[in-house]
């Protein structure tokens, strides 16, 4: 890889410092810095001085004025508190930094929060309760925090009417728990989904980045059935999807697989009961690109007919979320390879049919975090990659619409 580094940009706030580095684009890359704009398309590594430090990327945004902005949990390995503390980057339209701030915040949840031209995010203090906390786009400064009234965070999510949906996991009852706030943050309605066995040790060291990186997400859906929310959780023994009335947040019915060993990595509606997933089984990745899935009753994974994705590294991390063009709709799955290449598969949105794949390799290993659409109907990877082979950092990726038109 070619790499080309652009001046050094150090900004100290609490103590942390980050240098912004531009990797110009392996060879055969489409984006021709020459040709068009820098923020049509471009790729950095936000590199950190610390060596005894790891960041997890989690969540990135574009917001509304332009830029992204983006949280990672930051992992200290000599730090007496277990769990990595949260820490946001904002970025100019083509990925220079802007701002970098840290938080006393532990464990940082996917996905940051954007309402009213505001961004929050949702993490836990040391006592393992859930917050909110407000942010001021400009420096980074906390504005407000909000008690959720739950314990250890595991996903978040806002919906179209701007409400908050967050997983969390209570301990004492062995239980996931969802809860629903309004945009004030207050809350709405809770349930609890018996786990029946304990996993708090699981997500102990999920939380803390010691053991297995469970996909635990949260999204909404709407159908015939009705509407209401899709919840990648702990429930009665095994990793499920569970849908859930968008009132109550009772359960209506699963997607069940084999205990935690086994389980669906990430859905999306396409249209109707028509769902696109992917899973994991015995480290394998697969591929349902259209099932018919009634979220009114309960189902093995293992009914639904998968295609393998063996070119996948082991218990792939899979992202899943759909492309609006003026042109047409698509479902993207974006996710990572054996070979250090992420990669994207460009589904038609109302079918099962592949359009394109579009990779891009790299020297180091990379995993994929989350991506979002951006207002020129490209898209923006956030991803982890091992810089010199083993220093965790962020790495934004943003490409341009040229790269999902299909060739002829």
């Amino acid at each position: 890889m070619l790499n080309a580094f652009i001046d050094a940009m150090r900004i100290n706030l609490n103590h942390t410092s980050y240098i912004a580095i531009l990797l110009l684009i392996l060879s055969g890359c489409e984006i021709n810095q020459n040709e068009i704009m820098p923020e049509d398309g471009f790729m950095k590594i936000y590199n950190h001085p610390d060596e005894q430090l790891a960041l997890y990327p989690e969540s990135v945004l574009e917001l509304p004025e332009g830029g992204y902005i983006f949280i990672s949990a930051v992992k200290d390995e000599n730090a007496e508190i277990e769990y990595p503390y949260a820490s946001l980057v904002r970025t100019s339209k083509s990925g220079e930094l802007i701002w970098t701030m840290d938080y006393a915040w532990l464990a940082p949840t996917s996905k940051l929060i954007l309402q009213n031209g505001s961004v929050s995010f949702v993490a836990m203090n040391q006592q393992f309760n859930a917050y909110v906390i407000s942010i001021d786009l400009s420096n980074g400064m906390e504005t407000a925090q909000h008690a959720l009234d739950m314990t250890m965070p595991l996903a978040a999510y806002s919906d179209a009417g701007g409400n908050l949906v967050v997983l969390g996991y209570d301990f004492v009852t062995r239980s996931s728990w969802i809860s629903k706030y309004n945009s004030n943050f207050q809350l709405q309605r809770s349930n609890k989904l018996p786990v029946n066995t304990d996993l708090e040790y699981l997500v102990q060291r999920h939380l803390n980045k010691t053991g297995q990186d469970y996909p635990f997400f949260i999204g909404a859906y709407s159908n015939t059935s009705g509407t209401g929310y899709f919840v990648n959780c702990f429930y009665n023994y095994t990793l499920r999807t569970v849908f859930l009335d968008v009132s109550s947040l009772g359960a209506t019915g699963d997607i069940y697989s084999f205990q935690t060993e086994e389980g669906i990595s990430s859905i999306i509606q396409k249209s109707g009961s028509l769902f696109g997933l992917t899973s994991y089984y015995e480290g394998n990745n697969y591929i349902i690109a259209g099932a018919e899935v009634d979220v009114l009753s309960s189902g093995n994974i293992k009914d639904l007919p998968a295609e393998p994705l063996y070119e996948l590294t082991y218990r792939a991390a899979i992202m899943a979320g759909s492309l609006i063009t003026d042109e047409d709709q698509f479902a993207l799955y974006i996710s990572q390879t054996n070979d250090n290449s992420l990669v994207v598969y460009q589904y038609a949105l109302e079918t099962d049919s592949l359009i394109n794949t579009f990779s891009r390799k790299f020297d180091e290993g990379v995993e994929v975090r989350d991506f979002v659409q951006t207002a020129d109907q490209g898209i923006a990877i956030l991803a982890n990659i091992y810089t010199l082979g083993k220093y965790k950092r962020p790495l934004l990726l943003k490409l341009d619409p040229g790269a999902f038109v299909p060739e002829e």
